[in-house]
């Protein structure tokens, strides 16, 4: 191992207190390092021509630094580890205190990882294309400024499901599903599977209900609200404004990301012990 990517939770004195241990252990087996704030769009060209190189990627924070990462270092298939440094955190799978134990399980070795399902969205406005992204959690399409319902038909693969009346919609990852996707009823998925989970947000309609479809189909979200101001939003840090008649495609992406395991707690220990679920 010659370098590893430092990502720091943006505003964070403990981050940066956590980096300063991390990087003293590099020093120590004499490896490189380059660091980065998980503030998206704030990185320096010099810094983005080095990721490529790296052979880990270490997010301090939550889950939120953990996704800001895997944008920036899945592109590569570079492994990430995941230490959580306090909150709710269902993907940072160790604890500030495993850190250096972690870091001798994964130096000159070669540690195991999960595969986690990633997502490409695409927005089509007269039939171009005129947005792109990438992301581990979620797609949502909700409003912004005023609360107001919107319509969005919604379609999976050749099939249409329906048009929501409803303040938006979230297309969920396995690994989103215990995001936002859970808070709107949505339910819990292991992160090893292949599915997409489609929740509505405050449906106008209690026949309307979360959906798991698979993520060999395309979803098709077509936009059907003038006069709204709509953002489609990915993993909570990405967004772009939609105007009616757009139509929003996700499809699972070719790329993954892949997060360290040492095995230690499985998903449904992380789930009974952050839901405090009694075993």
């Amino acid at each position: 191992m010659k370098l590893v990517g430092v990502v720091l939770k943006d505003r964070s004195k403990k981050s940066v207190s956590i980096a300063g241990i991390l990087k003293k252990y590099l020093d120590s087996k004499k490896i490189g390092y380059i660091t980065i704030h998980s503030k998206v769009g704030e990185i320096d060209e010099k810094t983005k021509r080095r990721i490529p190189d790296c052979d880990l990627a270490v997010a301090l924070g939550g889950d939120g630094t953990l996704l800001f990462a895997s944008r920036k270092f899945s592109p590569w298939g570079i492994p990430i580890v995941g230490i959580n440094l306090g909150g709710l955190g269902f993907i940072t799978e160790f604890r500030e205190s495993e850190l250096l134990e972690c870091m001798e399980c994964v130096v000159g070795k070669t540690p195991a990882f999960e595969s986690r399902m990633m997502i490409d969205v695409n927005v089509y406005r007269n039939r171009k294309k005129v947005w792109s992204s990438a992301g581990l959690n979620d797609l949502v399409i909700s409003t912004g400024g005023i609360s107001r319902l919107i319509l969005l038909e919604v379609s999976s693969g050749k099939h249409l499901i329906g048009t929501y009346r409803s303040d938006g919609i979230i297309v969920a990852t396995p690994t989103g599903s215990t995001a936002y996707s859970l808070s709107a009823g949505g339910p819990l998925l292991d992160p090893s599977m292949r599915a997409f989970v489609i929740s509505p947000i405050c449906p106008h309609s209690l026949g309307i209900r979360p959906m798991v479809v698979p993520s060999e189909e395309t979803i098709r979200i077509r936009v059907i609200s003038k006069d709204r101001e709509i953002n489609a939003t990915l993993d909570g840090q990405v967004a772009f404004e939609l105007k009616d008649a757009d139509e929003v495609r996700v499809t699972r992406s070719e790329m993954i990301t892949r997060l360290i395991s040492l095995g230690k707690r499985s998903f449904y220990d992380i789930v009974r012990e952050k839901l405090s679920w009694k075993g």
